[in-house]
């Protein structure tokens, strides 16, 4: 196939369809023929999801994509009927991964929403997310940050980053003989996105013998010069990185000019495949490792996968694509079970959506997810294996899955008491 890598465009006006919705439940004819109680977000003949996104931030490029997915998924979806005898239209709103911005834009979505498909960024998921846990409302794709597990409404699309960093350390030690002792970097953003990801490595640092170099940054650091050399000076033998693709691209760059040709370890958002066509793009198919909670784009072992990339490029061919294509399909996904499950259950309210997810037993995902995942227990990751993947310019994505992983470390990594 051709490798388009592209940065996708997308016109948010015409993906943000017009809802109305109740303000209280009532009582209407559902699936099945049966009543179904309804609630903000339904009407007789639909049902509004939001997303609050990040079009015109550091992770525009990751954003375009999975919006154009929600959509293609949601078409479909309507066409073979929709849900519940309705049509879901989708509400998708920019905040620019402005924490505030967010807050205003749930604030004045959620009348008129019955779930949020995605609040995409950490700092933003972190002020969204007590909102709509008071309002009863199913949140999904808010990253993968391990305090937002406190959350019973909020749906994790696999393990959390904190899980991701300790499977990369263990990959270090027992795949590349990073020996006993030895120093990893972890170089990450402020806040619960970063902050998650370094308590994972540091955990499987102390677990394996290793000592850990910090290096914190914000998104507003795109030059890591200074970082790179701090860490070249470190001799360390590998690098866990939570931050954007500006950042990784910087790093992997300066790190191989430096001569510093160590592995470098990055969270699935801090990659995009467009980063391959700048200067750095020799040093990141050289070193970077990628490790994301859903597949990549590549994966002809999983039919859902599949499913996510045929629906995604045939609504729009000339897209830009990564693994963010099977991540937008399986969180809509995840959604539709959750909302077909309220129907079934009779109650079509923003609340009878986190009840369905909760008590909806095994999730199958055809290979999107890893097959571990488990959201019974609110407060720990639902699962412990990620996706590991090099970065190619030669694939689709690019991303050339590895093999999925779930390190020592990783399953003793735990949140809370």
């Amino acid at each position: 196939m051709k490798h388009r890598v592209r940065a996708a465009s997308l016109s948010v006006a015409a993906l943000a369809l017009a809802a109305c919705s109740t303000t209280a439940p009532t009582s209407s004819g559902g699936g099945g023929g049966d009543d179904v109680t309804t609630g903000n977000g339904v009407t007789d003949s639909t049902i509004t999801v939001g997303v609050l996104t990040d079009l015109s931030g550091p992770f525009s490029g990751t954003a375009g994509i999975q919006v154009a997915g929600f959509q293609a998924y949601w078409d479909q979806v309507n066409a073979d009927g929709g849900i519940c005898d309705r049509d879901v239209t989708v509400d998708v709103q920019d905040h620019g991964y402005d924490p505030q911005k967010a807050v205003t834009l749930y604030r004045s979505a959620a009348p008129d929403i019955i779930a949020l498909q995605q609040v995409l960024g950490g700092p933003t998921s972190a002020a969204v997310l007590p909102l709509a846990e008071q309002d009863g409302v199913y949140v999904g794709g808010v990253g993968w940050a391990g305090p937002t597990l406190v959350y019973d409404n909020n749906q994790l699309p696999g393990a959390t980053y904190g899980v991701a960093a300790a499977n990369a350390v263990d990959y270090m030690v027992d795949e590349l003989d990073v020996p006993e002792g030895s120093t990893v970097g972890v170089v990450h953003f402020a806040g619960d996105y970063g902050g998650d990801a370094l308590a994972g490595a540091e955990h499987a640092a102390d677990e394996r013998g290793l000592q850990v170099l910090v290096q914190e940054i914000n998104p507003t650091n795109t030059d890591l010069s200074a970082q790179a050399s701090a860490l070249a000076q470190a001799d360390v033998a590998g690098v866990v990185l939570a931050a954007a693709p500006t950042q990784l691209a910087s790093l992997a760059g300066v790190l191989s000019a430096q001569g510093a040709d160590v592995p470098v370890f990055a969270m699935g958002p801090a990659f995009n495949p467009s980063i391959l066509a700048t200067p750095a793009g020799p040093a990141l198919e050289s070193n970077v490792y990628v490790l994301t909670s859903s597949s990549p784009f590549v994966n002809p072992d999983s039919a859902g996968v599949q499913t996510a990339d045929d629906l995604y490029t045939t609504a729009d061919p000339d897209g830009a694509v990564g693994w963010e294509v099977p991540l937008a399909y399986v969180q809509a996904e995840l959604l539709r079970q959750a909302l077909e499950g309220a129907c079934d259950a009779g109650d079509l309210t923003p609340e009878g959506v986190v009840t369905a997810f909760r008590e909806g037993g095994t999730v199958d995902t055809q290979g999107v997810l890893p097959d571990d995942l488990d959201y019974a227990e609110t407060g720990q990751s639902p699962s412990r294996t990620v996706f590991l993947s090099r970065a190619s310019g030669t694939v689709d994505g690019g991303l050339e899955l590895v093999e999925q992983l779930s390190g020592p470390s990783a399953e003793s990594f735990s949140y809370g008491s």
